[in-house]
């Protein structure tokens, strides 16, 4: 298909051959590139082909006639705007009305002088030219709106995740921390967390470079979001700490996770740039009970925990005692 890309091209559609070689002899003199068509068929073909942005037809016309044709335009043209002016012997208001609901853009009345021929189609090559300077628009601005729409999801997205591991960042989670508390304390529903270290980290650091220890958080997390359930939350607190929110879970349910969760981690082998690493991590097991008055209470004694594994040798999980 060959497209028109401005408004010099126009499609005339007359079956009465003296009248299409005459349109055809003034459009070409004033500086324009007809094309004909002696029906409707024909000129559906050339439309079909060419997409000629300018189109002058007469009404009445054997097998397809001018605004059946018009319809037809308007139906498979609906991205493209087409410029239709109607060649016509009718004077009737109620057949113009017609016309016009069938998409006719201005009449052109039989006979006609040339000069009223050309003003229509400078009208029409304007229009088109507008049309597409406001398509034109109209993309820009969608392209513009779908790229702040992706800025704004980004910054989103940023602004609730660690960018090292894509978990939560630690506002976020302790926001959720905030949320699953009040949640679950006014349906009386269990809640427990989870703050998980790991161990030596340090050292992993010192001996292997910072990128080793990178790639190790970035495991670890993806560890972390593949082990816990839909409902839970986890997030990076911050360094080599994590924080696993579990509602509806027990104490007694948390700490079979932890444990799983541990041995994928002491299974982990993570590649560096001078061999393989191996890691251990620390967890700290907290659930509400009835003395605690805020979330800060479960994050403090699920440390409290988090450090009784540390002094008792690491590489285990500690759950809080109720007092």
């Amino acid at each position: 298909m060959t497209v028109s890309t401005d408004a010099r091209e126009v499609l005339v559609v007359d079956d009465d051959p003296v009248v299409l070689e005459l349109l055809r002899g003034q459009l070409l003199s004033a500086g324009y590139q007809p094309l004909t068509a002696s029906g409707g068929p024909q000129a559906v073909e050339i439309l079909t082909r060419r997409e000629p942005r300018i189109v002058v037809t007469d009404w009445i016309m054997p097998e397809m006639d001018g605004l059946e044709l018009c319809r037809w335009i308007r139906t498979h043209f609906d991205g493209r705007f087409v410029y239709v002016v109607m060649l016509t012997v009718r004077s009737e208001k109620a057949r113009l009305m017609e016309a016009f609901e069938a998409g006719v853009d201005d009449f052109l009345s039989k006979p006609f002088h040339e000069g009223e021929l050309l003003s229509r189609i400078r009208a029409g090559a304007r229009m088109v030219r507008i049309y597409d300077e406001e398509a034109r628009n109209a993309a820009k601005l969608r392209r513009l709106n779908e790229q702040l729409l992706k800025a704004n999801v980004d910054l989103r997205r940023m602004a609730s995740t660690d960018e090292l591991t894509g978990l939560l960042n630690r506002r976020q989670v302790l926001v959720l921390l905030e949320q699953l508390w009040a949640t679950t304390r006014r349906y009386d529903r269990p809640f427990a967390c989870a703050i998980a270290d790991i161990d030596h980290f340090k050292r992993l650091n010192d001996l292997h470079g910072h990128p080793a220890g990178d790639e190790v958080l970035r495991q670890i997390g993806a560890l972390l979001s593949g082990s816990v359930r839909q409902a839970d939350c986890v997030g990076r607190l911050g360094g080599e700490e994590f924080l696993v929110l579990l509602p509806d879970q027990t104490a007694e349910g948390a700490l079979a996770w932890a444990e799983r969760f541990r041995e994928l981690v002491e299974a982990l082998r993570v590649s560096v740039e001078d061999g393989w690493v191996s890691v251990t991590i620390s967890l700290g097991i907290a659930e509400r009970t009835a003395e605690m008055t805020c979330p800060e209470d479960l994050l403090k004694a699920a440390d409290r925990s988090l450090y009784a594994a540390k002094r008792r040798g690491r590489n285990r999980t500690e759950v809080a005692v109720a007092p």
